[in-house]
């Protein structure tokens, strides 16, 4: 016999006991998992895509105590057969081999996140040939009977929520009732409950156009109404801008499976309308934004993180955003959890991701400093700055550049050069460090570009001292412009470096 046969001969042979779960401790342990309101919406909306449905509804109806939330797709729906197989707790095994556009992982979604938010869930579906089907988990009856006894009805007080479903061909509705974690107190039909209900609907209809914005754009576009609104798709790369960098995208194999990497630099805030840089903060901020996007079949799992790669999350960085598709097979290697919220990278690849991150969080840093100048690295150092920063005794100071053409033009025809060195000296000795670091962090946003606000006319006066500067040092006309456009901040106003070039050139 085989040291295999041996193996199973053997385990046949153990005495042993059946310990099934206690059906009222389990049910309630299972609703620990974390999920929020959103987070739990977008699992249910995760098996509508998996069933097909190209329309989803979801109806936040407020009724104090007995408000409901109900997600109806228009999907294949299901026989009553596969529908107790899909109320059943881990109906399917992590392990099992899934078709490539399958959502799901662990058989426990549709449960755990209904069981999430509400003690009553009720399903019912229909297929094209098939009548309908209804299951039922209440809570309070299964600690009552502390048994896993499946429903076959919905309380008379549903039967108008499935009335959507009844116009559609095929597809699958769930009902949540008796919201109990949705506020604290769940039995109050405080004004304050409602606005908190209808907060909840509303951190929904945001996260739900994150997480499913590319299925939502897409060829055959999935169709999200919340409370009969469309739920708008939120692009986090802001590929319809101009001024958008797409990098080089990079394809990394891992156990037979392509994982691919699209970086992206974001446009400056000077290159974007004040609607857009809005929009593209999304609901945390440009800052909490930056960094990886996962992805497996097109869903979003993981919105801004830097995977715990050595970084955090840093003001330069914040137009840095890296787009990472896998496939559902590598879920296991991903350690893909129940909740679809968080994903970490295997160890094989950590390695080129943060090379990919790197140049990424480079260019991104060169462009959020050079207000979205796309520049290459050998015209960075010999760009001209009027400021120069300067490391003594492990700290690091800002010096004014004698040798900046505006500088040495101030320096050269000043009439009291000691009154002059000691006006630079104290201007560098007071940089309002503290209060600058302050606005930085709490208001990034508010922190002005070079010349922002400031007239073409006064802009080109600044210029043309520099030009003339550049002349009397002994540049020739032609390198006076060249040069000229090699100081920084000038190079951001092309069509006022054209217009000097052309007037020197007319007076040649």
């Amino acid at each position: 016999m085989s040291p295999e046969g041996r193996d199973v001969a053997a385990l046949g042979a153990y005495d042993f006991d059946v310990a099934p779960p206690k059906a009222a401790s389990l049910a309630e342990s299972l609703r620990a998992f974390g999920y929020d309101v959103p987070t739990a919406i977008a699992d249910l909306v995760d098996n509508s895509i998996t069933a097909g449905a190209r329309h989803v509804w979801i109806d936040f109806h407020w009724a104090g105590k007995d408000s409901a939330v109900v997600v109806t797709d228009d999907g294949r729906g299901m026989s009553a057969k596969a529908l107790v197989v899909a109320m059943r707790l881990g109906s399917q095994s992590p392990r099992d081999k899934r078709e490539p556009d399958d959502l799901g992982r662990f058989g426990l979604g549709l449960k755990t996140a209904s069981f999430s938010q509400c003690r009553r869930m009720t399903v019912r579906t229909r297929t094209e040939s098939s009548e309908p089907s209804t299951r039922c988990w209440d809570l309070d009856h299964l600690v009552e009977v502390n048994e896993w006894q499946l429903l076959h009805a919905a309380d008379a007080s549903a039967e108008p929520r499935f009335s959507r479903l009844t116009k559609l061909p095929s597809g699958t509705t769930v009902l949540w009732q008796k919201l109990d974690r949705f506020s604290d107190s769940p039995k109050s039909s405080s004004d304050n409950d409602q606005q908190i209900f209808l907060q909840l609907a509303e951190n929904t209809r945001q996260h739900l156009g994150i997480v499913f914005h590319r299925l939502m754009a897409g060829r055959r576009p999935l169709a999200v109404r919340l409370n009969d609104r469309p739920v708008a798709p939120w692009d986090p790369f802001l590929e319809s801008e101009s001024a958008t960098q797409i990098l080089a995208a990079t394809k990394l194999s891992l156990h037979g499976a392509v994982v691919k990497v699209h970086p992206f630099v974001l446009p400056h805030q000077s290159k974007l309308s004040k609607g857009a840089h809005e929009a593209a903060a999304g609901t945390r901020g440009w800052n909490a934004h930056q960094g990886f996007y996962i992805y497996r079949n097109r869903r979003l799992l993981v919105a801004g993180d830097w995977l715990g790669l050595g970084w955090a999350k840093e003001e330069h960085y914040k137009l840095a955003r890296i787009r990472v598709d896998m496939p559902n097979s590598l879920d296991h290697a991903w350690a893909i959890d129940v909740m679809k919220s968080r994903a970490f990278p295997p160890p094989s690849l950590r390695g080129e991701l943060k090379r990919i991150a790197e140049r990424t969080r480079s260019d991104a840093k060169r462009v959020y400093s050079h207000r979205g100048a796309k520049l290459t690295r050998r015209a960075d150092e010999d760009r001209i700055l009027l400021w120069e920063p300067v490391s003594r005794h492990d700290k690091t100071f800002y010096r004014l550049n004698r040798e900046h053409p505006v500088m040495k033009l101030v320096l050269a025809t000043s009439s009291d050069k000691s009154a002059l060195k000691a006006l630079l000296c104290l201007i560098e000795e007071t940089i309002p460090f503290p209060h600058i670091t302050i606005s930085g962090s709490e208001r990034p946003d508010t922190l002005p570009a070079p010349f922002d606000h400031v007239a073409e006319k006064q802009i080109r006066a600044v210029m043309e001292q520099a030009f003339r500067s550049l002349v009397e040092s002994g540049y020739g006309t032609r390198e006076a412009i060249d040069r000229l456009r090699t100081i920084w901040p000038f190079e951001l106003f092309p069509a006022l470096l054209a217009a000097i070039a052309e007037g020197q050139t007319k007076h040649e």
